[in-house]
């Protein structure tokens, strides 16, 4: 299970990191105006997403969202 979360964690952090990054080259190198909103807007989308996720699947399940991927997991291993 902490293995799981550290490689979630560290999925969205180089998602997110990869987007900052994208803006910001974007805006030194004089990209487009709309490519430049777009990717401050999915500067702020992208974490609030992730989090509204984690949430709701606390929420329904009752369990960590953790939990709950494991057990998904589980399940997919079985039928193979």
């Amino acid at each position: 299970m902490d293995k799981l979360k550290r490689v979630m964690a560290m999925a969205g952090v180089i998602l997110v990191a990869g987007i900052w990054i994208a803006t910001f080259l974007t805006g030194v190198l004089g990209g487009s105006k709309e490519l430049l909103t777009a990717l401050l807007v999915l500067s702020v989308v992208v974490p609030v997403l992730m989090y509204a996720i984690l949430l709701v699947a606390r929420t329904v399940s009752g369990k960590s969202a953790i939990d709950v991927i494991d057990e998904a997991m589980k399940k997919d291993s079985k039928k193979d």
